[in-house]
């Protein structure tokens, strides 16, 4: 079993936060994250 959850935090408008969890059926399984950084 796999999950994902993300968080826009408290100094950014928008997420930038990305993940991707291929289907069950998918060989090989792929995960992605990538941790959106922003602007100041």
């Amino acid at each position: 079993m796999v999950f994902a959850k993300s968080d826009i935090g408290k100094a950014r408008e928008t997420n930038q936060d990305y993940y991707y969890i291929s289907e069950n059926n998918e060989s090989p399984q792929v995960y992605i994250l990538a941790d959106g950084m922003g602007r100041i």
